[in-house]
C-alpha cells in the first residue's frame, strides 16, 4: 500500500500545484460554479476534492465515494488501485486537515452526513495506510521543529493532532476489522488476493505498528506543542488491546462452527498475531468474554479458532485463558472453579500437544503457574482429571522434580510450595480412580529419595513439606498402626491441616455454564414520592386549605422605619463591620460562581468513582488527600475496605498526576500504605505479585517497592520514626548535576526517597557501633580505661519499652517470600529482559527486602528460613552481569550488613548452617574492598559499607573457627 501512496505523490502533488496557480475566482462566483458540479466518475470526484471544493461539492464527492463501495466490478474506494490511492492521499493531505474541524463541530445534517461519508471511505487499508504515511513524515517536521524552539510556543492545533482526532472515529466501531473483512472478501473474488489484503490487515492492526506510531506521535504533539490532549487511545497500549479484543470478538460472530473456513482462518490469524502484542490479557478477556462468562454455545467456534493456529500460538492462547480466569476463581466459589475445570478440559481434551502443555506448565513450576493463585492451579489439575494417563505421568514428572536434590536446595521456597500442593492435589485425583497405581509410587525409589531428601534438608520448610507429603501420602495407604507420625510440632497448625486437606479435595468437572457470574442480589430502591400542589379554589379573598399548604414561596416582609424623635438614641450601642464576602462571590460574572462545591467522600465506593475522575479537579483533589484517613478510618470496622480493597490498591498504583499536583507522590504513597496496612498479609502478596505481573512503568514498580517497606515498618511498630526520618520524603541533592530533569525527577526519584532515606540512616545505625569499636580499641587495653557508671533510674528512663511486633508473624508469606520466589522466576524465565532485572528496579528491590528483614528483627520464628532465602538470593545476584552497577553494588553491599547485623545473636548457627554462604562473603567483600578506589564521598561510602560487612564475617569466622575448619577446608 505503501508503494502506491508514494507513486502518486508527485502526480497528486502537480494537480495541487496545477489548481493553485490558477487566478482565483470571487466567492459569489466560485460559489455558484461549484453547487452544479457533477460528481459520476473518480476522476471527477479527484479533481472536484482537489480543487478546495464547498461544503455542498463536498458533500457531492464524498457520497459518490461512498456509494462506490457497492461495485464489485467498476471503481471502489475500499479496492486497492492507483486511482484510489490518489483520492485517499488528498482526503488525508487536504480535506481532513481543512474540513475536519468544521465537520466535526458543525450539527447540521449536511455536516454529519459528509462526516459519516468521510469515515466509511477511511476505513480500509489504504485509509489506514495513508493517515499513518502522514503521521510518519509529520513525525520528522515536528522533531526538526522542536530542535529549532526548545520552548513551547506553537498556539494552534497541529495537523498530527487532527490526523489522530480522525483515526480514533475512523477505528471507534467494534466491528470495524469485521466490516473490513467482510468488503474485502466482496471486492477480491480471488482466494490469494483475499488471503494478502487480510495479511496486510493483520499486520497493521495486530502487530503493533499502529500503536507504535501513534504513541510516538503523541509523545513529540505534547513535547512540541501545549495545546494538544492528553493523548490518543489508539496510544496506549492496554486501551488498543482492549479495542482489538472487541473487534475480534465481534468477527468471531461472524460465523458459526464447521462454515466459513476463510473467516475461522483470517480470525486465527488475527488472534495469534494480536497475543505478541505485549497485553495478552486484555485481548483474550475482551475477545473471549463471552465464553469466559459461560456462554457454552460459543465453545465450538472458539475451540475451532484455536485449532487452525500453530502449536506455540495454541499453547499461549491456553495460558492466557487460564491466567484470566485466575482473576476470577476463588477456593470459595467452587461452582466457578468446576466450570473452569470444564472449559480447560474440552479446549484440551483431545489434543495431545496441549495436554502436554499443561503437565509441563503445571509441573515445571512456570512464572505463569507460580504467578496465579490457588484456585487457577486447582482448576488445571481437576481439567487433567479428563485423561487419567495425563494425571499419572504428571505425578511422575512432579515427583521427580520434589526429590532433586538441587531444587531442594536451591528453589526458592515459593517453588517448592507450589510443587507439594500439586503433587498432593494430583494424588487425591489418581488414588480415588486407581489405588494399585499409587502403591507403587509410594514404594518407588523417587518418592522415597523425594521424602528422604526433604528430612535432610536444612530449611525448615523444606523439612515440613516433606513430612506434610509423607504423613498424607502414608495416611491414604498405611493402616493407622503402620502410617507415618513425625509428631512435630507444626503437625497441629493450621498450614498443616490445609496441606493435608489437599489430598482429600473431591472436585467435579462441571459444565461450562458454571462459569456465569452469580446473580446479585437486587437492592431495593426506595423513592419518595412527591405530593403534587393541589390548587384550591380562592372565594372572597380567602383561601380554603391554606394552613395544609406547605409553605414553600418566600414572603417578601415590608419594613417600616419609624421615627422615635422622642426617645434619645444610644449611641454605646458598637457599630460592627460588614462580614467578609464569600470568596466564590468575587467574579464579576454571577453566572460563574460555583455553588455545587465538592466535598471529601464518606464512603469507600465514593472514594473509588471520585479516583477515577478525569474531569472535575477538585473532586479527585478531595479525594486524593482524604484517601489515607478513610481507608485507615474504615478499615477499623465493618467490611467496606476489605469488599474493595484490591480494586482500591488497583487504582492507586495506576493512578497517574493528571494536573501535576505538588504533593501528589506524597498523598498517593500515604494512601496505599493505608491499604497495606488495613489487609497486610492478603495485600503484601498482592503488592508483591502486581510488582511482577501488572503492567505498570518503572516509576509505578518503585512505588509497590517503597509501599511494601514502608508498610512493613509500621506494621513492626516504626511508623513514627519512619516519618521523622523520610520527612516529606523528598530527595535533596547538593549538585544540580546529579539531579535528574524535573519531569523524570518526580516520576523516578520522589517514588523512591523515603526508602533511600531509610536506608542510609539504617546504615549509620550499623556502621556506628563498628566505628566505635574499631576505635576503642586503638585507645589501648581495658584495664587502662575508666568507666563510668549511670544511677539505674536514669538507665531505666532511656530504655524504650518493648513494642508487638506484628510483621514477625507474616513477614516470611506476606512479604518476603513472595517478593523473593518471584523474582527468581522471572529471571529464569525472561533472563535479562526481564524488568525487574534493571539496575533501577533491583537495587530498591534489595534495600526493600533489607528493610523488611530489619523490621522483623532477630526474634522472628522464620528468621532461619528467612535468612537462608535471602542469602542464596544476595550470592546470585552477586554473580549477575548487574553487580557491577554502582546502585546495585551499593544496595548488595547494604543487604549483606543487614542480614549479618540481624543474625548478630545467632552467629553459632550461622557458622553451622551457612557456613560455605559465610566464607563466600567475606572473600567476595574483601575483593571488592580491594578493587573499589576511594577519595570521594560516594567511593569512600561504599568502601565503608565493604568493610563492615567484611568485619561482620570476621567476627563470626574468628568466634567459631574450629566449627568451620570442616567447611573451611572443604571450600579452599
Amino acid at each position: 500500500m505503501e508503494h502506491l501512496l508514494n507513486s502518486t505523490n508527485a502526480k497528486g502533488n502537480s494537480e495541487l500545484i496545477k489548481s493553485a496557480s490558477q487566478p482565483a475566482q470571487p466567492p459569489g462566483a466560485q460559489t455558484n460554479d461549484r453547487s452544479t458540479v457533477a460528481v459520476e466518475s473518480a476522476d471527477e470526484a479527484l479533481s472536484a476534492l482537489i480543487s478546495k471544493p464547498d461544503s455542498q461539492t463536498l458533500e457531492k464527492s464524498l457520497r459518490w465515494l461512498n456509494g462506490s463501495i457497492a461495485n464489485k466490478d467498476g471503481f471502489n474506494i475500499l479496492r486497492p488501485g492507483p486511482k484510489a490511492a490518489q483520492i485517499l492521499f488528498t482526503l488525508v493531505n487536504e480535506i481532513i486537515p481543512n474540513y475536519w474541524t468544521l465537520l466535526r463541530e458543525e450539527n447540521t445534517s449536511s455536516a454529519r452526513r459528509s462526516r459519516q461519508y468521510l469515515l466509511r471511505c477511511l476505513r480500509s487499508n489504504g485509509g489506514c495506510g495513508a493517515i499513518m504515511s502522514r503521521l510518519r513524515s509529520q513525525i520528522d517536521e515536528l522533531k526538526a521543529k522542536g530542535r529549532q524552539n526548545d520552548v513551547k510556543t506553537d498556539t494552534k492545533i497541529p495537523p498530527s493532532d487532527t490526523l489522530l482526532e480522525a483515526l480514533e472515529f475512523v477505528l471507534s466501531p467494534d466491528d470495524f476489522l469485521a466490516t473490513l473483512w467482510t468488503y474485502i472478501n466482496q471486492c477480491s473474488p480471488m482466494h490469494t488476493h483475499v488471503a494478502m489484503l487480510w495479511k496486510e490487515v493483520v499486520s497493521l492492526f495486530g502487530s503493533g505498528k499502529l500503536l507504535s506510531l501513534v504513541g510516538e506521535v503523541s509523545h513529540v504533539l505534547q513535547e512540541e506543542s501545549s495545546t494538544v490532549r492528553a493523548g490518543s487511545w489508539i496510544g496506549r497500549g492496554s486501551q488498543y488491546a482492549t479495542w482489538l479484543g472487541k473487534n475480534i470478538r465481534c468477527m468471531i460472530d461472524l460465523f458459526e462452527s464447521g462454515e466459513e473456513l476463510n473467516t475461522r482462518r483470517a480470525i486465527s490469524q488475527l488472534v495469534g498475531k494480536a497475543l505478541t502484542l505485549g497485553y495478552p490479557v486484555q485481548v483474550v478477556e475482551t475477545a473471549y468474554s463471552r465464553l469466559l462468562s459461560g456462554e457454552e454455545t460459543l465453545l465450538q467456534r472458539c475451540k475451532a479458532i484455536m485449532m487452525d493456529m500453530p502449536e506455540h500460538e495454541q499453547k499461549k492462547l491456553l495460558y492466557t485463558l487460564v491466567r484470566v480466569l485466575s482473576y476470577r476463581l476463588s477456593d470459595d466459589n467452587i461452582e466457578q472453579l468446576r466450570g473452569a475445570a470444564a472449559l480447560i478440559s474440552a479446549l484440551s481434551a483431545d489434543v495431545p500437544s496441549l495436554q502436554y502443555q499443561l503437565e509441563e506448565w503445571l509441573i515445571s513450576i512456570s512464572p505463569e503457574a507460580v504467578g496465579l493463585n490457588h484456585a487457577a492451579r486447582r482448576a488445571v489439575v481437576l481439567g487433567l482429571t479428563s485423561r487419567m494417563g495425563s494425571i499419572k505421568d504428571a505425578i511422575w514428572k512432579a515427583l521427580d522434580l520434589f526429590s532433586d536434590k538441587l531444587f531442594i536446595k536451591h528453589a526458592p521456597t515459593v517453588h517448592q510450595e507450589v510443587n507439594a500442593q500439586i503433587l498432593l492435589m494430583l494424588v487425591g485425583h489418581v488414588h480415588r480412580a486407581d489405588k494399585r497405581f499409587l502403591s507403587t509410587v509410594s514404594k518407588s525409589s523417587v518418592y522415597l529419595n523425594g521424602i528422604s531428601n526433604h528430612l535432610a534438608a536444612s530449611s525448615p520448610r523444606s523439612r515440613f513439606l516433606g513430612m506434610v507429603v509423607g504423613s498424607s501420602i502414608s495416611e491414604l495407604l498405611d493402616e493407622p498402626g503402620r502410617q507415618l507420625n513425625f509428631k512435630a510440632e507444626d503437625s497441629k497448625n493450621a498450614d498443616w491441616c490445609w496441606y493435608k486437606d489437599l489430598i482429600s479435595l473431591n472436585d467435579q468437572i462441571g459444565s461450562i455454564a458454571d462459569l456465569r457470574p452469580a446473580a446479585t442480589a437486587t437492592k431495593e430502591v426506595i423513592t419518595q414520592k412527591r405530593k403534587k400542589p393541589v390548587a384550591n379554589p380562592i372565594s372572597n379573598g380567602d383561601s380554603v386549605g391554606s394552613s395544609a399548604m406547605p409553605q414553600t414561596k418566600s414572603r417578601i416582609i415590608e419594613i417600616e422605619e419609624i421615627d422615635g424623635g422622642s426617645e434619645p438614641e444610644d449611641d454605646d450601642l458598637p457599630i460592627y463591620a460588614k462580614p467578609d464576602s464569600d470568596r466564590s462571590d468575587d467574579d464579576e460574572d454571577p453566572t460563574l460562581v460555583q455553588r455545587n462545591k465538592p466535598t471529601a467522600p464518606v464512603y469507600v465506593r465514593d472514594l473509588l468513582s471520585s479516583l477515577r475522575e478525569t474531569d472535575n479537579f477538585d473532586k479527585h483533589m478531595l479525594a486524593l488527600q482524604n484517601a489515607s484517613s478513610l481507608i485507615r478510618r474504615k478499615a477499623a470496622f465493618g467490611t467496606e475496605v476489605t469488599d474493595h480493597i484490591e480494586e482500591l490498591a488497583t487504582i492507586l498504583v495506576g493512578l497517574e498526576d493528571r494536573w501535576e499536583v505538588e504533593d501528589f507522590t506524597k498523598l498517593r504513597l500515604q494512601a496505599m500504605q493505608a491499604v497495606l496496612v488495613a489487609e497486610p498479609s492478603r495485600m503484601g502478596r498482592w503488592f508483591s505479585k502486581t510488582f511482577y505481573n501488572g503492567d505498570y512503568s518503572l516509576g509505578q514498580r518503585i512505588s509497590i517497592l517503597t509501599i511494601l517497606g514502608l508498610g512493613a515498618r509500621e506494621i513492626a511498630g516504626m511508623g513514627n520514626d519512619d516519618a521523622n526520618i523520610t520527612g516529606a520524603a523528598a530527595l535533596t541533592n547538593a549538585f544540580p548535576s546529579k539531579r535528574l530533569p524535573d519531569k523524570l525527577h518526580n516520576q523516578y526519584a520522589l517514588e523512591a526517597a523515603p526508602m533511600d532515606t531509610l536506608s542510609t540512616e539504617l546504615e549509620k545505625t550499623m556502621i556506628r557501633p563498628l566505628a566505635a569499636s574499631a576505635a576503642d580499641r586503638v585507645t589501648g587495653p581495658n584495664v587502662l580505661k575508666v568507666r563510668t557508671f549511670s544511677s539505674r533510674m536514669e538507665v531505666e528512663k532511656k530504655r524504650r519499652k518493648p513494642l508487638s511486633n506484628a510483621l514477625a508473624k507474616i513477614v516470611a508469606e506476606g512479604f518476603f517470600f513472595p517478593l523473593v520466589g518471584q523474582w527468581q522466576i522471572h529471571v529464569q524465565a525472561f533472563g535479562s529482559n526481564a524488568p525487574q532485572s534493571s539496575s533501577l528496579l533491583l537495587s530498591h528491590l534489595l534495600k526493600t527486602l533489607s528493610l523488611i528483614l530489619h523490621a522483623a528483627g532477630p526474634s522472628t520464628l522464620a528468621l532461619p528460613l528467612l535468612t537462608a532465602e535471602f542469602w542464596s538470593f544476595l550470592l546470585n545476584i552477586r554473580s549477575s552481569s548487574t553487580a557491577a552497577e554502582p546502585s546495585v553494588l551499593e544496595a548488595l553491599l547494604f543487604s549483606f550488613l543487614t542480614l549479618l547485623n540481624v543474625n548478630t545473636d545467632n552467629q553459632r548457627r550461622l557458622a553451622e548452617e551457612h557456613a560455605k554462604e559465610l566464607l563466600e562473603t567475606q572473600e567476595w567483600a574483601g575483593n571488592v574492598l580491594e578493587k573499589l578506589a576511594g577519595g570521594d564521598e560516594e567511593g569512600e561510602r561504599y568502601r565503608m559499607l565493604a568493610a563492615g560487612v567484611l568485619v561482620r564475617c570476621r567476627e563470626v569466622v574468628e568466634k567459631y573457627q574450629r566449627l568451620l575448619m570442616g567447611d573451611l577446608l572443604d571450600f579452599t
